[in-house]
C-alpha cells in the first residue's frame, strides 16, 4: 500500500474508534437511574431560586419587551446600570402602558397562559384609518350591518373595537333579524338565551325574535320571556316594539307567557313566520287573547294559513285587535297574509268587504289568494275557482256594493285566484268578465293605491289527468268589457300582471296612466311585445318587464 493510503486508514479508525465510545457513553448515560437525574435538576433549580432571591425579584425581559415602549425601555436599562442595580418585575410591569399590564402575572414577571381570555383595548388606537373617524360617524355605519355581522365585527376585528360592546350600547338593542342562521336555520332558542346573557344592555333591547326548531324545547322560550321581563321590571323599562314568533315549536304555553306579562302592551310590529296552528302546537284561542292585549300594533305579519286556521280574518284577527282598543278601529298600517306556502287557506270577499271600517289606516295589504266564500258554509274559507264567484246571492251581493275604502292603501297584491293543483278534473280558470268586475271592485276601494300585484295562477294536473282533460284558456284584462270599463287609478307607479292572456290593446286604449313608471308582465301571452311597443308610444317614461319563466 502507498504512503497516503496507510494515512487516510489510520485517520479513519480513530474516526470509527470516536463514534464507538460516544454510543457507549451515551448508552451508559441512559442507564443511569431517573431519580439521579431528578435530584441534580432540583438541586440546580433550588441554587438558580436562591440566587435570584439574594438579588431581589427579576424579570424575565424576553416575554414582555415586545410591549414596552422604547423610550421607557431606554430609561430602564439606563437607571439599572446607573444605580448598580438589577431590573426587577415591579420595575418591568410599571414601564409597560397600562392596557397591556393583563398579559403579566405580577406574581413572577411571566406572560399569562394563552387561553386567558382577550381583553379589550383601548378604542380605535393604531387601527389605521379607523383612527380619524368618529365615534358618531362609526355607529352608524356599523347600524347597516345584521345582528350578527355586528357581533362579529365588535369581537373578532381587533381588541379596540371590543369597546364598541359597552362604548355602542345602541349596536344590540334589535334582536329580532334572521341573521343568526346555520345551514339555513335560525339561531335556537337555547342560543338566545346565551346571547341575552352578552347582550350590555337587556333592558333596553326593543325587538326580539324567539326562534324553534324540531328539536327544541317549548319551555325555553318561556325562560327566553321571563328572563326579558324580568330585566325590564328590574329597570323599569318599556316593553319592547317588535316580536317575531318563528319556526314549528311556537306552542300555546308561549303565547298566554307573553299576555300574562304584558309583553304586547308597547308592541307596533308583530311576525308569525313558520307558525302554525294544530293539536300539538295549541296556539287556538290563545292567539285571539294575546291580540286582545296589542293596542298599538301597526303592522301584522302572519301565514294565511294560520289565520285562515284560526277562522275568518274579521272575527279572529281585527275584532280581537278592535278590543284591545275598546271597540276603536285598529292602528294597522301593514297586514300581510302573501306567504306562497298557503295556497289551499283562501280569504272571502266578506272579510275584505269590511276590511276598511276595522282597519282605515292601513298602507299595505298583501294578500295569499283570494276566494268567494262558499255558498253552503259562509264562514268556511276554502278553495275554489272564479268562474263561480258570480253565482249565487253571497258573491253578487258583495260585487254589487262597493269595497269599503282604504283612502290610504299604498301597496296590494294577490299571490293567486285558483288552485295550484286541479284533483280529478281539469282545472276551472275565471274569465275575462270576472277578473274585471274582480279588478274594478278592488281597485274602487283603493283610490291612492300605488303598487298593484295581481297574479291569476295556472292549475297543474297529474299525467292521468292530463289524457282525459285539457288546460283551459288563461283569462284577459279588458280596458272595457261586459258594460263596465276598467279604471286604474292616476296614482299607480307600479303595476305588476302574472298568469293571463293579454289582448293587444289593453293598455293602450281608453287607459291613462300617468304616474306609471315600472310594470312587470309575466307568462302574459303572446301580445306582451306589442303591448310593450304601444305603450312606448303612450307612455314612453315606463320601464316594462317580459318575464316567460313559471318561476
Amino acid at each position: 500500500c502507498s504512503p497516503h493510503f496507510s494515512e487516510a486508514w489510520i485517520i479513519l479508525s480513530f474516526a470509527l474508534l470516536a463514534i464507538t465510545l460516544r454510543e457507549r457513553s451515551s448508552k451508559m448515560d441512559d442507564r443511569k437511574p431517573a431519580a439521579a437525574t431528578t435530584k441534580r435538576k432540583k438541586s440546580a433549580t433550588k441554587k438558580r431560586k436562591a440566587s435570584s432571591s439574594s438579588t431581589g425579584r427579576t424579570a424575565d425581559l424576553s416575554a414582555v419587551l415586545p410591549w414596552i415602549p422604547r423610550a421607557q425601555l431606554e430609561a430602564l436599562i439606563t437607571s439599572s446600570v446607573n444605580d448598580h442595580s438589577a431590573i426587577t418585575t415591579e420595575q418591568v410591569i410599571n414601564a409597560m402602558p397600562d392596557h397591556e399590564k393583563w398579559r403579566i402575572d405580577p406574581s413572577d414577571g411571566k406572560k399569562k397562559k394563552s387561553y386567558t381570555p382577550v381583553k379589550s383595548g383601548p378604542e380605535r388606537v393604531n387601527t389605521g384609518a379607523f383612527d380619524a373617524v368618529d365615534s358618531t360617524t362609526m355607529l352608524n355605519i356599523l347600524m347597516f350591518l345584521n345582528c350578527k355581522e355586528k357581533y362579529t365585527c365588535v369581537m373578532s376585528v381587533c381588541k379596540g373595537w371590543r369597546e364598541f360592546k359597552a362604548t355602542m350600547p345602541s349596536l344590540f338593542l334589535d334582536l329580532s333579524d334572521n341573521s343568526w342562521t346555520a345551514r339555513g336555520r335560525a339561531l335556537k332558542a337555547d342560543q338566545l338565551l346565551v346571547l341575552m346573557d352578552w347582550v350590555p344592555n337587556l333592558a333596553q333591547v326593543t325587538a326580539l325574535r324567539i326562534s324553534t326548531q324540531d328539536k327544541c324545547n317549548p319551555a325555553t322560550c318561556k325562560q327566553i320571556v321571563k328572563k326579558l321581563v324580568a330585566a325590564k321590571k328590574k329597570a323599569k323599562a318599556p316593553m319592547i316594539t317588535k316580536l317575531v314568533l318563528h319556526g314549528p315549536k311556537i306552542y300555546g304555553s308561549l303565547i298566554p307567557e307573553l299576555t300574562k306579562n304584558e309583553v304586547g302592551k308597547n308592541l307596533t310590529s308583530l311576525t308569525f313566520h313558520d307558525v302554525k296552528a294544530t293539536q300539538q302546537t295549541k296556539l287556538g284561542g290563545a292567539i285571539g287573547d294575546f291580540f286582545k292585549s296589542l293596542p298599538l300594533l301597526e303592522e301584522l305579519y302572519m301565514p294565511q294559513s294560520l289565520a285562515s286556521e284560526l277562522g275568518n280574518i274579521h272575527p279572529k284577527v281585527l275584532s280581537p285587535l278592535k278590543a284591545a282598543r275598546a271597540g276603536a278601529s285598529t292602528l294597522l298600517r301593514v297586514l300581510d297574509l302573501g306567504d306562497r306556502s298557503s295556497l289551499f287557506n283562501k280569504i272571502g270577499l266578506e272579510d275584505l268587504s269590511t276590511l276598511g271600517t276595522s282597519a282605515p289606516e292601513l298602507e299595505v295589504l298583501r294578500l295569499g289568494s283570494v276566494q268567494r266564500p262558499n255558498a253552503r258554509r259562509a264562514a268556511s274559507l276554502l278553495l275554489g275557482d272564479l268562474s263561480d264567484l258570480l253565482m249565487g246571492d253571497p258573491a253578487e251581493r258583495i260585487l254589487s256594493s262597493p269595497m269599503k275604502s282604504l283612502p290610504r292603501l299604498k301597496e296590494f297584491s294577490v299571490v293567486r285566484l285558483v288552485d295550484s293543483y286541479a284533483y280529478g278534473g281539469a282545472p276551472r280558470y275565471a274569465t275575462t268578465e270576472d277578473v274585471n268586475r274582480l279588478l274594478n271592485w278592488f281597485l274602487a276601494g283603493m283610490p291612492a293605491v300605488e303598487s298593484f300585484s295581481f297574479t291569476h295562477g295556472e292549475s297543474f294536473m297529474s299525467k292521468k289527468d292530463e289524457k282525459k282533460f285539457s288546460y283551459p284558456s288563461l283569462p284577459g284584462i279588458a280596458p272595457y268589457y261586459g258594460g263596465e270599463e276598467l279604471m286604474w287609478p292616476h296614482t299607480l307607479k307600479h303595476l305588476s300582471l302574472e298568469s293571463f292572456s293579454l289582448e293587444a290593446n289593453t293598455f293602450t286604449e281608453n287607459t291613462e296612466l300617468p304616474s306609471l313608471k315600472t310594470m312587470t308582465l309575466k307568462r302574459c301571452g303572446g301580445n306582451v311585445d306589442t303591448i310593450i311597443s304601444g305603450l312606448r308610444r303612450t307612455h314612453p317614461m315606463v320601464e316594462v318587464t317580459k318575464i316567460e319563466s313559471r318561476w
